[in-house]
């Protein structure tokens, strides 16, 4: 490796840091300001006031509240789903197979062009200003790629261990659940902290599907805090930190998984 790759390399990394973190390192400065007036890189007044005023606001409480029934009603509906249809996908022949492709065409749609089809089909059913009229889209939208990832996981396995299990007197259904399953648990812990932060992150389905007050997930209550004629951004910015610890949290404990599982799905 060169010298001037290794300089390269360095100042490219330090660049990426400073991209990721200086607007981090701001927000948390405006967060601690007493005045949105007050522009110093080191505010004259330090407080915690704008996070005490989060803690106890009820509308950014139920919004997140809001957002963890979405992410784990999301994983709880998602993953019962996917596993058979993944494992089909990696053991199974059948007419149309070849289509399966088409699982990682489909994210790449933008998702406003059928949300409204979707939205009015929620409202028929009675889903509009419903916890399981979000969950339920969330799991469509995430189910193409979540599919297709675990489905790599599936295909990793070899055929002749889960064939001995046969021998062994297990049944398929035995056979997925005592043999694939734990040998797949890196791809299933992947997809349920990609699954997680795609729901946490989520705005367009929630801002579609609810407008009362004690449903709304974090992403809309932050939009709250705008004002029509003006906005405290050291309380915007407190409660914006606040609210991406959970995902944070999330990848921060599961990331070796997470990044294994990525890599998985892209080696096939």
């Amino acid at each position: 490796m060169s010298k001037g790759y290794r300089v390269f390399s360095s100042v490219f990394r330090i660049l990426l840091l400073i991209f990721v973190f200086v607007p981090i390192l701001w927000g948390l400065r405006t967060s601690l300001s007493a005045s949105n007036m007050d522009l110093n890189i080191i505010p004259r007044q330090l407080t915690l006031r704008n996070f005490v005023f989060a803690m106890q606001n009820q509308s950014f409480l139920s919004g997140i509240r809001n957002s963890v029934i979405y992410a784990i009603g999301t994983i709880a509906l998602l993953l019962p789903i996917i596993i058979p249809a993944a494992y089909a996908f990696s053991r199974m022949n059948f007419r149309g197979k070849v289509l399966s492709k088409m699982l990682l065409v489909l994210p790449l749609l933008p998702a406003i062009v059928i949300l409204i089809p979707l939205s009015r089909n929620m409202n028929a059913m009675g889903l509009l200003n419903n916890r399981m009229g979000v969950v339920l889209l969330n799991v469509t939208f995430q189910m193409p790629f979540t599919c297709w990832l675990l489905r790599n996981f599936f295909q990793s396995i070899s055929v002749s261990i889960e064939e001995a299990s046969y021998v062994d007197g297990c049944s398929r259904l035995q056979s997925i659940i005592l043999i694939i399953l734990p040998s797949a648990l890196t791809g299933i812990v992947s997809i349920v902290v990609f699954s997680f932060i795609s729901s946490w992150l989520s705005y367009l389905i929630p801002y579609t599907l609810i407008t009362s007050m004690n449903l709304r997930s974090i992403s809309q209550t932050l939009l709250g805090y705008q004002g029509q004629f003006g906005t405290d951004y050291t309380r915007l910015t407190a409660v914006s930190l606040l609210s991406i610890l959970p995902p944070l949290t999330v990848f921060c404990l599961f990331q070796k998984w997470f990044i294994a599982g990525l890599f998985g799905m892209t080696s096939k």
